[in-house]
């Protein structure tokens, strides 16, 4: 439970695939103690304006010294964890869970010896590719971050960041602990509320809460909440998050010291006598003339990636009464790219990720103590239980250092992929993470903002320039510019992100540009834009930026220049709901028309349920434009979905919609149906209409890892009615599928000639 007044913190956890939490927490030594240790503060002295109020001052070093004290007091422990996680598809339309893992483990830790692993459970499956398989899952490793439960619950592993994403093992950097001894260059604490803590056993405490505010934007820092037990010094709770998200220190590369090696390099920045570096300097190495070459076209090619640490929640017990140790944690974020959000184009989507551990503490073995009956006394004993004939062992015990692993695989993986010790999956109902709860506190970390002071040297620098023509994801072709060189200067302002945007055509025709002020809110993004910039009306879709590639007629292109206000869902969510305010000049290219306008447009893109593999799903899309001045008119589209699973290999998709305009349109704001095949497949050419209407319905069998789609569409535009039908491929639950459709025509004759025509489309409900 994540608010309030909460009991024993509910099961969950968290680490990442790209930067992985290493959680744990001190026991608690006596108050008495800890106070004894306060006197001695020279050490923590090193920034005056650190502390902000005197209740932090006392909470933070008394957390310190606690954890200092209660290194002592634990010699080992046995314990339960269950990790799992779950990437998911990002959709305008709709997400799909992507791939999933659940694993369960059993951990004896202890000081003086290795941590012995025996993994119980194991799964991993990627239902967007092959639904019906489910493999092996060596996991996340948890217990590599649970196993010391004195251990830094600030501390990121940018080495798991880099083994999984082919990152050059240099970025072994941590980072800059709230609770390290040198925090106060690096933070400002201020106390906040109280909260009463109910335990396990029914007894309650008080935690204060402490902001803990960076100095600097820097990934290498944290903004933070600390929940402190106002007598023991202990802590209750910990909620934090990057600084800044991980974006311009990322670049993408394929080759590394002479080799093929994709993934993403990752660059920490300046480093000083406290980081640590994975390898001596006599093993670096510095990218030949090929490699820089090779890595800087790839770079600018594929997008430049954000990734965002959302928010991290790490709960802990107070066990036996006397040790404060990691219940739970849970971890939220998203990748997506970094550019893309212009005066009309659509929010850049980003893949969410969920992962969550808990950890159950089965035995507790105080210093000196005997090992309780039942239970291993020593690494070894450990071993000689758990391990069976067959199993894997990571290592000899006999050459492991305290503080590693040995890691027993049973060796029947198929019954750990079956196991009934499974966790249930991030999507499932039951999971019990409080959402709401955990978006209050996302939006409190989103709050804390920067403070003051510090060495802000290490800070990256808040400009970067993409020149004309050596980014290549920036170059586009259409009838009206040929091909045009972008170019883009943006800045980090904090508090969002300021853009300007310019394409230089080599068609004769003036340059496209767009300056786009971004400001990021707790709740919603808010985007104001001044622009001339190109337009195309898309088949159903109304106008938008032109692609990468846009064949066909300049007729179907206009110029708008004008200025913009729009609010979206927070950064790195799906675009459910926006609103747009704009005034602006539209311009046809083939008549030199000219219409001046403002007006307003809302668009809602809910979706509900089909977050397990294979559920119930419905959801939809409604937009209204309206526009006033010249041609004034009002345009919306009503839309609606269904997916029905039949049984586990057979599904029903269902869809219908209508769009209208009223008042004077231009042409441009008709609405368009025939060739994306988006409404309507198997004709080939569009027809424009003010009022038009579709339905659709979709059978379709899983086979392997696509499906067998079988279709028919129906659109009417004007009093004419068009007919499709055809046969299809699905693969990943409608995020690509390939379509052969004949079209059929009754009742009246238009312009839309019905042929046997081959469709690709992308980002389908079903």
């Amino acid at each position: 439970m994540l608010e309030g007044e909460w009991s024993t913190p509910t099961p969950r956890v968290v680490a990442i695939l790209p930067i992985l939490l290493a959680a744990a927490l001190p026991g608690a030594a006596s108050a008495q103690t800890q106070d004894s240790l306060l006197t001695n503060t020279s050490a923590l002295d090193r920034a005056g304006d650190a502390y902000l109020d005197e209740t932090a001052r006392r909470l933070v070093r008394g957390l310190k010294a606690a954890r200092d004290t209660a290194r002592l007091t634990i010699d080992a422990y046995t314990a339960l964890i269950r990790e799992r996680m779950g990437f998911e598809m990002p959709s305008h339309e709709r997400n799909r869970p992507w791939m999933h893992g659940e694993r369960t483990a059993r951990v004896r830790w202890s000081r003086a010896e290795p941590a012995v692993v025996h993994v119980l459970a194991a799964r991993f499956r990627e239902p967007l590719l092959d639904p019906g398989d489910s493999e092996y899952f060596s996991g996340l490793r948890a217990e590599r971050f649970a196993a010391d439960p004195l251990g830094d619950p600030f501390k990121f592993g940018f080495t798991v960041f880099g083994q999984s994403f082919g990152q050059s093992p240099e970025a072994e950097i941590t980072t800059r602990s709230p609770l390290g001894p040198d925090s106060e260059r690096h933070y400002q604490f201020r106390s906040g509320d109280t909260t009463t803590v109910q335990l396990s056993n029914g007894s309650t405490l008080r935690a204060v809460a402490v902001s803990v505010i960076p100095r600097y934007s820097s990934i290498r820092l944290v903004s933070a909440i600390m929940w402190i037990d106002a007598e023991s010094y202990g802590l209750a709770r910990v909620a934090y998050r990057l600084a800044k998200p991980v974006d311009r220190e990322m670049s993408w590369q394929l080759r590394s010291g002479g080799q093929w090696r994709p993934g993403l390099n990752l660059d920490i920045g300046p480093r000083d006598s406290a980081d640590r570096v994975s390898t001596p300097d006599s093993a670096r190495h510095r990218s030949g003339f090929f490699d820089r070459l090779v890595n800087g076209v790839i770079d600018g090619v594929l997008p430049r990636l954000r990734l965002d640490i959302a928010t991290v929640v790490a709960e802990y017990e107070l066990w036996e009464m006397r040790h404060w140790l990691p219940r739970s944690v849970i971890w939220r974020g998203d990748i997506g790219a970094l550019e893309g959000v212009t005066a009309s184009s659509l929010a850049p989507l980003a893949v969410p990720v969920m992962i969550d551990w808990t950890l159950d503490v089965e035995d507790i073995r105080e210093r000196d103590a005997r090992a309780t009956p039942g239970t291993p006394a020593t690494a070894a004993a450990a071993l000689r239980l758990w391990r069976q004939e067959g199993d894997s062992i990571s290592q000899a015990l006999a050459e492991a250092e305290p503080g590693e692993l040995v890691t027993i695989t049973p060796a029947d993986r198929e019954a750990l992929v079956a196991s009934d010790l499974l966790p249930p999956t991030v999507w499932e109902e039951d999971r019990g993470v409080d959402d709401a709860a955990i978006e209050r506190i996302a939006a409190e970390l989103a709050a804390i903002g920067v403070g003051e002071g510090g060495e802000r040297a290490e800070a990256p620098s808040s400009w970067l320039f993409d020149p004309p023509g050596t980014t290549l994801r920036l170059l586009r072709y259409n009838p009206v510019e040929g091909v045009s060189l972008g170019t883009r200067l943006q800045r980090d302002l904090g508090w969002g992100r300021a853009a300007l945007t310019a394409r230089v055509p080599t068609a004769r025709t003036a340059p496209d540009l767009d300056l786009t002020l971004q400001r990021n809110h707790p709740g919603h993004t808010m985007l104001v834009s001044f622009y001339r910039s190109l337009r195309s009306g898309e088949p159903g879709e109304g106008t938008r930026t032109p692609g990468i590639f846009v064949a066909g007629d300049a007729s179907d292109f206009h110029w708008s220049h004008g200025a913009a206000l729009r609010f979206l869902p927070r950064v790195g969510e799906r675009n459910w709901l926006s609103l747009r305010l704009f005034a602006e000049q539209d311009a046809e290219i083939a008549t030199d028309v000219r219409r001046n306008r403002v007006g307003t447009a809302v668009a809602w893109r809910p979706w509900w349920g089909g977050q397990r593999p294979g559920s119930f799903g419905a959801g939809g899309r409604v937009g209204v434009r309206a526009s006033a001045g010249d041609s004034p008119h009002v345009r919306a589209i009503v839309e609606g979905a269904l997916v029905i699973p039949l049984s586990s290999r057979l599904w029903l998709g269902m869809q219908a919609g209508t769009a209208r305009v009223w008042g004077d349109p231009a042409p441009h704001d008709l609405w368009h149906i025939g060739t994306s095949g988006r409404w309507l497949r198997g004709h080939a050419e569009s027809v424009r209409g003010s009022h038009i209407h579709m339905a659709r319905i979709d059978l379709q069998r899983r086979i392997a890892f696509l499906r067998l789609s079988v279709f028919g569409d129906w659109a009417s535009a004007g009093g004419d009615d068009f007919y499709a039908v055809g046969a299809g491929l699905v693969f990943m639950d409608g995020i690509v599928r390939v379509d052969v459709a004949r079209g059929l025509r009754w009742g009246g004759e238009r312009a839309a000639d019905p042929v046997l025509k081959l469709h690709f489309r992308g980002d389908a409900w079903f």
